[in-house]
């Protein structure tokens, strides 16, 4: 059964992974237990509803649907809460909370999580208007074109035969002769085409931008100017091809309405990491740092690896 994941922390406020779940796994049962419907009961410990929403906000969204789908799933995510809380009981009862170390751990999850907080509430501070992000949006639309630009594609057919053969380029020759003397591309291209992708379609390859196809295909096509056109033998990696021209579009822009909301989300976005960077500005202003205690330290600390 797979294991249901869990979401890091932000990377400003990241627990090392040295010790990463153990700070949570300690610190959180600390805490007074959430309220909500009993899903799991021990002698001293249970598990809610309210826990289960909780963790579960921790999690990407398609996560949480599959564990409201997987009843397996969600009954190990309860048993991983309560055995978490459950040992977390256990170590406070063997007084290992007041190992140094483990209260330093201790203390580190409750940073990271205040720290994050603060984080999402700065975020939730940065409410701009309407109008603040369409014109942010708009500016963004109209100064970076390529961004939103559906390139430009070509339509073919080809005839493929398969692997780099002396028999194969003889084949090909023969059925690109034909062609040229009026034989149906669509109907040879069923009867000789070894692409199992599209042999049945009469070797039609759809609409495609220049990119998908390998250089010596593209090569060829953009090679190919009116409708109804036909290569000559192509060489690429797969074998050999005889190609058809089909028609080409040319690039054009995505209508702004379609590409507003994805540019709302980067404006508020940018807006919210400004506030940030601002608030943490403001902390980082009040840091007086030692510099002869950090060389005495490191000094100390070089010794001990002599």
């Amino acid at each position: 059964m797979k294991t249901v994941p869990t979401i890091p922390l932000s990377p400003l406020f990241a627990i090392s992974k040295k010790f990463g779940a153990a700070f949570i796994a300690l610190a959180f049962p600390l805490m007074a237990q959430a309220a909500g419907a009993v899903l799991l009961q021990g002698p001293e410990i249970s598990v809610t509803t309210d826990d289960v929403q909780i963790e579960m906000q921790r999690m990407p969204m398609e996560v949480q649907q599959r564990l409201l789908i997987t009843p397996p799933q969600m009954r190990q995510l309860i048993n991983n809460i309560y055995l978490r809380r459950a040992a977390a009981q256990a170590a406070e009862r063997q007084g290992l909370t007041q190992d140094p170390t483990v209260q330093y751990r201790l203390q580190m999850a409750r940073e990271n999580t205040l720290g994050e907080a603060w984080i999402n509430a700065v975020n939730a501070s940065v409410k701009p208007t309407e109008q603040q992000l369409d014109t942010y949006a708009k500016s963004t639309y109209k100064a970076e074109p390529k961004r939103f630009e559906i390139p430009a594609e070509s339509r073919a057919r080809h005839i493929l035969l398969m692997g780099k053969t002396p028999d194969n380029l003889a084949a090909a020759e023969k059925l690109l002769q034909e062609l040229k003397a009026g034989a149906n591309f669509e109907e040879m291209a069923k009867q000789h085409s070894k692409d199992p992708g599209n042999a049945t379609k009469g070797g039609d390859l759809g609409w495609f931008p220049k990119g998908r196809m390998v250089k010596e295909f593209d090569d060829a096509v953009d090679a190919l100017k009116n409708p109804g056109d036909i290569s000559d033998v192509v060489t690429t990696q797969f074998g050999y091809h005889i190609i058809k021209f089909e028609g080409r579009k040319p690039a054009v822009m995505r209508e702004y309405s379609e590409v507003r909301e994805q540019l709302y989300a980067e404006a508020l976005a940018k807006l919210q990491q400004e506030a940030r960077t601002i608030q943490i500005e403001k902390l980082q202003s009040q840091i007086k740092g030692d510099e002869t205690a950090l060389q005495s330290f490191i000094e100390s600390e070089k010794s001990k690896h002599k």
